[in-house]
């Protein structure tokens, strides 16, 4: 039985009551089902209701139903994974981004510090730190300062966390996760738009290996990152880099997802394309191993050559 709430009425799971914000979304479900393999009570959130996945519709953005939601779930734990996930969905209006980004985040944690929930886990982005004229490694010591209203929302955020963790004592880790990819991401992004490209037959374009530069992360091992925050239990605010462990050229990862020989004509250019998650040279993620235990698992090319797999078969790549 699904209750009103979003919390499935049945045999008590041994693990903690984590509730999950953004819910029905990529990471949000990936995560949800590891929690449950982990013997976790997890109840979820998002715009949208879905009673298959024991997810309750909650606008991040209402204050009162926020408070009334964590109130009456009383979680252990939230994961915050509600967000505008990327610069390009809202590009064209930065106050919307604002509004759910910073305004939900500050509502969430004002219920969480009204409910006396102690533990966040929230997943931000590289991308608030400053952008970097060298490409040297980047620890969470590096200068923050976001490029564009995404990275800004987050930085935002990030500051209203850390002040809640040290005057309210809501402990929070702040996953600063790079662009993450895998099978089930629906919003558009480098790897899906060239697979959609090739699957047509279009050529395409890139810029060279000097010009643009990618970091990107499997959901996979953005699930395990975010299982071992669960466990960690760091007091304070606790900011750590998570990524795959490599740093692609946007032209390298295009001619992993094209093959050999390529399925379509490449055109290689010498302009400087879309900043991303290149602004800043390859995330450290030695704090990571340290306090979490986290190393990436996944190979991100011979994931990506799966993921391209499908096209020779005619079927949707992503």
């Amino acid at each position: 039985m699904i209750g009103m709430l979003g919390i499935s009425m049945g045999a008590a799971p041994a693990g903690p009551h984590v509730h999950i914000t953004g819910a029905n979304g990529f990471i949000g479900r990936a995560v949800a089902n590891r929690l449950r393999a982990e013997g976790c009570e997890v109840s979820g959130s998002d715009l949208r209701a879905s009673g298959d996945e024991d997810v309750a519709a909650l606008d991040l953005r209402e204050r009162a139903a926020v408070i009334r939601h964590i109130a009456a779930l009383a979680p252990d734990i939230v994961i915050h994974a509600g967000a505008i996930s990327g610069a390009m969905l809202a590009a064209d209006d930065p106050a919307l981004m604002f509004d759910v980004n910073v305004t939900g985040t500050l509502n969430l944690a004002e219920a969480m510090r009204l409910a006396g929930v102690p533990r966040l886990v929230f997943l931000s982005s590289n991308a608030v730190y400053a952008p970097a004229p060298t490409r040297a490694p980047v620890p969470e010591s590096a200068p923050l300062g976001a490029a564009d209203a995404y990275g800004a929302s987050k930085l935002a955020a990030e500051a209203v966390l850390r002040s809640y963790a040290e005057s309210q004592g809501i402990a929070t880790i702040a996953l600063r996760v790079s662009s993450v990819f895998g099978p089930g991401r629906v919003t558009p992004y480098l790897v899906s738009q060239t697979l959609e490209a090739i699957r047509a037959g279009e050529p395409l374009t890139v810029t060279d290996e000097r010009s643009n530069m990618r970091q990107f992360v499997h959901v996979d091992d953005v699930v395990e990152a975010v299982w071992r925050a669960v466990e960690a239990d760091l007091p304070g605010f606790t900011p750590i880099n998570i990524t795959g462990g490599t740093y692609l050229s946007e032209e390298a990862i295009v001619r992993l997802l094209a093959g050999e020989p390529p399925r379509v004509p490449i055109t290689v250019i010498g302009e400087r394309g879309r900043e991303d998650d290149g602004h800043v040279g390859p995330l450290d993620i030695a704090r990571a191993r340290e306090l979490l235990g986290y190393e990436p698992a996944v190979d991100i090319a011979a994931a990506l050559g799966e993921m391209a797999g499908p096209i020779v078969a005619g079927s949707s790549p992503a």
